[in-house]
């Protein structure tokens, strides 16, 4: 007569035990097409809030650049003004080496000109900053809108039932 041996037994039922909780857990979840539905809805709202915070930032930074055009003409303009005032009296000085008060100006605005240029300098870079990130905004904005176009021709076709 054959004879159950009850440790082997208990292995058996344990691996069986250990397949099919892995082939259940591992398995695709089947939603019904009205929850894949409205599971959809949800992330084509969280797309939409999430294209507006973009939205808004880009009004924001575009009203930065605006302001920072404003003053990077006013710093080009500065200068420029600068340097041509250094160039005089560096012109003036030529004609008088001896000068020592013309001198005294001349460097003066030398170092005020090196000042404004440097101010103009950084304004633009902040600038060139700026507009990266308004372009930035803008394909953020873009790809989040391609995704929304997508999901909601998704919605559309989810058959009901």
């Amino acid at each position: 007569m054959y004879k159950i041996n009850p440790k082997n037994a208990f292995q058996k039922v344990a691996i069986a035990l250990v397949l099919a909780f892995l082939i259940t857990s591992c398995s695709k979840k089947v939603l019904s097409p009205e929850m894949q539905k409205l599971q959809s809805q949800e992330e084509l709202l969280e797309l939409n809030t999430k294209l507006n915070k973009l939205n808004l930032s880009l009004e924001k930074e575009l009203e930065n650049v605006k302001k920072l055009v404003a003053d990077v003409n006013k710093a080009n303009e500065k200068a420029s003004e600068s340097a041509e005032e250094a160039k005089k009296l560096s012109s003036d000085l030529s004609k008088n080496p001896g000068d020592s008060r013309l001198a005294k100006k001349a460097e003066r605005a030398s170092r005020r000109a090196a000042s404004d240029a440097k101010k103009a300098r950084k304004l633009n870079d902040e600038l060139a900053d700026a507009n990266d990130d308004v372009q930035d905004y803008q394909k953020e904005i873009s790809s989040t809108q391609s995704t929304l176009s997508d999901l909601s021709s998704k919605i559309d076709f989810v058959p009901n039932q």
